[in-house]
């Protein structure tokens, strides 16, 4: 197969550069002589230099952004196209037609049906939508509803307070009931407003907290016959550090099947999406919260030996791989650690915004 048979394009890479490297492992692996093109908005991101090739898109509320993804696609004629940012996601499956777009000229786009995407971008929607499937979810209503909660859970115990709309667990606290009016307040003042917002307090979501441990669980569905659960993997969280886990350790997934099985169904999945559940004591599963992408936790399960972007890939092309790609040890600990690249040269800097270190 021709290198230009093979393109895949990664868009919103950020810093997640492991995902570009397994993937091109897995080109390698499976004797692809593909190229990875990166799509970012900002030339200087850390992902923006580490594929093959590089395309400057526009940020996705900019009126030429689909012109310029379809410029690219015209360009290199990629098989899949995969994005790691929710707000992008939401732009592509529920705001416009691009994915369907994308899919109708033979693209893979993995991710769920547009209902599911903007349940997974909306909390209280979700909670509503897992509640209907008969999964597992803790009682959500809005910051406007906290006596309605405190009437169905009662006072006692702690609960969460979140964005309803964010990402990586911005607006988050835990606090007890006396506090909560209060952490409800704050949440809704850093809330990221929507057009169609019109109060602040229905844009934060209140749960009361689930006991137990929480874990990462990745849920993997077929990318040619939507809906069709293929993998599940999942791992404890150690230690979270800014809305995403920063050291887990592997587990088995048993406990979390039947809620995959579920999700994988009725939201039409195709490929990965990333769920965090707390498992109690008797082993109840409660789903908290979805993500319809490659996670933060996605590497914890890769290191310890699955190889989801080799699965992808073979799909794409239509070749044959044995199970051994879900296959992962359980024990293994893993921690992410911070690396820093150059990224771009000869760049004019603004010494007003400069900081001298003075060594005495």
């Amino acid at each position: 197969m021709r290198a230009e048979d093979a393109p895949i394009v990664i868009g919103s890479a950020g810093r997640r550069l492991y995902l570009i490297d397994w993937f091109r492992t897995a080109l390698e692996t499976l004797g692809l002589n593909g190229r990875i093109i990166i799509a970012e908005n900002d030339p200087t991101s850390a992902a923006a230099s580490y594929g093959d090739e590089m395309r400057l898109l526009p940020p996705y509320t900019d009126p030429s952004y689909a012109d310029e993804l379809l410029r690219l696609v015209d360009e290199f004629e990629p098989k899949l196209f995969l994005s790691a940012n929710d707000y992008e996601l939401m732009h592509l499956h529920v705001d416009t037609n691009i994915a369907t777009g994308l899919r109708e000229r033979g693209i893979f786009v993995p991710g769920v049906s547009p209902a599911w995407q903007k349940g997974c971008a909306d909390k209280l929607r979700m909670a509503r939508m897992l509640e209907e499937i008969d999964v597992n979810t803790p009682t959500t209503v809005t910051g406007n509803e906290l006596d309605r909660l405190l009437d169905l859970t009662g006072s006692s115990g702690e609960f969460v307070v979140k964005h309803r709309f964010g990402s990586r667990s911005s607006g988050l606290a835990v606090v007890t009931a006396n506090r909560l009016e209060e952490a409800v307040i704050s949440s809704a003042r850093s809330v990221r407003r929507r057009a169609d917002g019109a109060d602040a307090l229905d844009e934060v979501i209140v749960q009361p907290r689930v006991p137990g441990s929480e874990y990462g669980v990745d849920i993997v569905a077929s990318l040619v016959d939507g809906g069709g659960l293929t993998g599940v993997f999942a791992r404890r969280k150690l230690r979270m550090r800014a809305g995403e886990t920063d050291k887990a350790v592997t587990v088995a997934p048993e406990p979390f099947t039947e809620a995959a099985v579920k999700i994988a169904r009725a939201a039409e999945l195709s490929g990965l999406i990333d769920m965090d559940i707390f498992l109690d004591d008797v082993g109840m599963a409660s789903v908290i919260d979805i993500n319809p992408r490659f996670g933060g936790g996605y590497p914890f399960v890769h290191l310890a030996g699955a190889d989801v972007p080799r699965y992808y890939l073979s799909q794409i092309f239509g070749l044959t791989i044995d199970s051994t790609w879900r296959d992962y040890e359980y024990g293994v600990v893993a921690a992410k650690y911070q690396e820093t690249r150059v990224t771009a040269r000869g760049q004019q800097s603004d010494d007003s915004t400069r900081s001298a270190v003075e060594v005495a």
